[in-house]
């Protein structure tokens, strides 16, 4: 299945959030430790997973888009992988400044990981769009 249009898309992201939200409100109910690292691993592979179903105008529907490509724009790319880069920045500062958990680590390395495909999704994307078609 591929998501192409904005309210295809904005549906998917809404179901995401929304399911989010309520696991993020039962471990914080539950004050598990556990619970906070395995919502850390389902939301990096959440996000991940819907750029693999997402398309963009001019993609081919049928093919598997490479691992790489997060967006279908090098500008959209970078944002969200500045925005990633930026979280991680800030709650690691937070982190050394003493508010720091395991689940709070796991959290930035997935932040991290985040940001480090969109970053290579944009830098990628901008190569393509320079090379002579």
């Amino acid at each position: 299945m591929r998501f192409t249009t904005p309210r295809q898309k904005a549906i998917v992201i809404a179901v995401l959030i929304a399911v989010d939200l309520a696991l993020i409100f039962l471990f914080d109910a539950l004050h598990s430790e556990i619970g906070s690292i395995a919502l850390t691993v389902l939301q990096t592979a959440g996000w991940y997973l819907v750029t693999r179903v997402f398309r963009g105008p001019g993609e081919p529907l049928q093919a598997a888009r490479p691992w790489w490509r997060m967006t279908n724009r090098p500008l959209l790319s970078a944002v969200f992988g500045a925005l990633y880069g930026v979280s991680a920045l800030a709650n690691t500062i937070f982190s050394f400044a003493g508010y720091g958990s395991l689940s709070g680590w796991v959290s930035i390395l997935g932040q991290a990981v985040l940001a480090a495909l969109f970053l290579t999704s944009a830098s990628r994307l901008r190569a393509l769009a320079r090379v002579p078609a």
